[in-house]
């Protein structure tokens, strides 16, 4: 029975461990994303402005 206790003890510390490392990594991973975003992100004016080089492409004849 001690044993068991013992071995039950150690596979709950890594447990704990592994899941202190998976919430490390997850922080990590949402910061990737959130600065992924702030890239990818899109303002209006930006929109407006790339309509304008579109249209203004079209009416180049090439």
């Amino acid at each position: 029975m001690d044993i068991l206790t013992v071995g039950l003890s150690v596979l709950l510390v890594v447990s704990c461990v592994l899941m202190f490392l998976m919430q490390i990594r997850i922080k990590q991973l949402r910061k990737e994303l959130d600065d992924l975003r702030d890239r990818v992100t899109i303002t209006g004016e930006e929109l407006i402005r790339l309509a304008s080089d579109i249209e203004d492409f079209k009416k180049i004849k090439i």
